[in-house]
């Protein structure tokens, strides 16, 4: 007997830059919308499929940026993010929570955005490599949309999967695996 024949399989998306690449999967009954991203700046952008015709949608996204160089400093990234935040919304509160990762990732911690004028919450996780920072965004519009996506945001953090600075090899990979 053949086990997980009627599950489908999550879409593997590969995000990457010359210093740093990783996996995501995207989540089930969720989409992840390219065009979107590109036009925002990304390579994935994902959202509840029912969300689609919403102007205001709930959202997860991914993102990789790699560092200048080996002096930049993950505390001084995090603090030129929050400023930004606190510029666009001054009552901003949050809160701060160290995560462990494994496997390539050196420092690890989650912000939780409270107060927020164009959604109800908002939550980030910060990871930083040896060449890279790299951003877990979910944001929600009312705390009820918070609540059921939630643990949706916590299993599309499961599914990260950190292959390393160089690209090259995992990418070379999936292509001759196309083949």
């Amino acid at each position: 007997m053949t086990y997980g024949q009627d599950e489908k399989t999550p879409e593997l998306n590969v995000i990457y830059g010359k210093k740093h690449i990783f996996t995501i999967d995207t989540p089930d009954d969720w989409i992840n919308d390219k065009e979107l991203a590109k036009k925002i700046g990304l390579v994935c952008f994902f959202y509840p499929s029912k969300d689609k015709n919403k102007i205001k949608k709930n959202y997860f996204f991914a993102n990789g940026i790699d560092k200048a160089s080996s002096d930049e400093n993950f505390a001084d990234y995090i603090k030129i993010d929050l400023d930004k935040l606190l510029k666009k919304y001054p009552d901003l509160t949050y809160e701060r929570t160290p995560a462990d990762f494994t496997g390539g990732i050196k420092n690890g911690v989650l912000y939780s955005f409270s107060n927020l004028t164009d959604k109800y919450k908002e939550e980030v996780v910060y990871m930083e490599t040896n060449d890279a920072f790299l951003i877990f965004t979910f944001a929600s519009m009312t705390e009820k949309d918070y609540k059921k996506y939630q643990t949706v945001f916590d299993k599309f953090i499961a599914s990260f999967n950190y292959r390393g600075n160089n690209p090259k090899p995992f990418l070379e990979y999936m292509k001759n695996k196309e083949r």
